[in-house]
């Protein structure tokens, strides 16, 4: 029998070529999954501002000086969060998205540049619609980056919580301070915001519950994001009391008693506590590792 020694050992050395080729790709996506969590966690927190701008800009237009001394700070601040934003968008390969991105600046440039001539629920949509388009970049970026790797279901569990269910739980609030505050304002509540109120109330009050459930299972799920949860948790109290306001005053046909600060501060304590929750998800997001990888690691 006549075999070519270089053959056999050939064989096993382009076996060794292509478990290491096959390592090295599978850190490559870790590592750019890793900058994707990253640039979420930048969006939310411009999302995070918006929300803010959008509270204080309509609560301005309804009337309030005080509100109207935030607006430029405020302003100032989503704009320097979008100028960091490009820079790391520049560090994402494939996985950027510069079409939505430019549709998100316009959509920024548009409420900037226009809010002061607005009324109060123009400026609401605007807002609402830049937010929307922040949030769909930030679910699609997600599921792209989370198909980057192989990790066990909680973990799919949690990025779903995180890019889809929580956030947009969190805007649901935020759509009811922005109204809240600026009728708090006026002291009267005309048929079209009354109507916007009421349909936001109901739909917070079921998204609550979904939230709620998902993130205790997933506590129970080995994932320990408990002491965010409980803060979550905590600000039950706080949340019945922003509905009892909703339904007892600004709702109730009255004289409004509700002043436009206190509906704020109530209304931002709760939306706080449920970032707080989200963070810690993108937090044990950034921890899971491809499962390939844990079974290399394990040989």
């Amino acid at each position: 029998m006549n075999t070519d020694l270089s053959t056999i050992v050939k064989q096993p050395m382009n076996s060794v070529n292509q478990q290491a080729e096959s390592l090295a790709q599978l850190h490559h996506n870790q590592q750019l999954r890793l900058k994707a969590l990253d640039l979420i966690k930048a969006l939310y927190e411009l999302v995070r501002v918006i929300q803010q701008h959008r509270a204080a800009t309509n609560a301005a237009l309804a009337g309030n000086p005080f509100f109207e001394s935030k607006t430029s700070p405020l302003s100032r601040e989503i704009n320097a969060r979008m100028k960091e934003l490009e820079r790391q968008q520049d560090n994402l390969e494939e996985l950027a998205r510069e079409e939505q991105w430019q549709e998100i600046k316009m959509a920024w440039r548009t409420v900037h540049q226009q809010w002061h001539q607005d009324e109060v629920i123009e400026n609401f949509e605007l807002h609402s619609h830049l937010v929307k388009l922040v949030l769909l970049y930030i679910a699609d970026l997600g599921e792209s980056a989370e198909t980057l790797i192989e990790t066990h279901f909680q973990y799919q569990a949690l990025g779903h919580y995180v890019f889809h269910d929580l956030p947009w739980f969190i805007e649901l609030l935020g759509q009811i301070r922005a109204l809240g505050t600026s009728t708090a304002v006026t002291g009267q509540l005309n048929k079209d915001i009354e109507m916007r109120l009421q349909f936001l109330l109901n739909q917070m009050l079921k998204q609550q519950v979904t939230v709620k459930q998902q993130a205790q299972r997933l506590s129970k799920e080995a994932l320990d994001i408990t002491s965010s949860l409980i803060d979550a948790l905590l600000c039950e109290p706080k949340l019945e009391r922003l509905t009892q306001l909703l339904n007892n005053d600004l709702l109730s046909g009255g004289d409004i008693v509700t002043t436009a600060d206190e509906f704020y501060t109530l209304a931002t304590a709760i939306i706080d506590a449920h970032y707080k929750v989200m963070n810690e998800g993108l937090r044990l997001l950034r921890l899971s590792m491809d499962k390939r990888i844990q079974a290399w690691v394990k040989r």
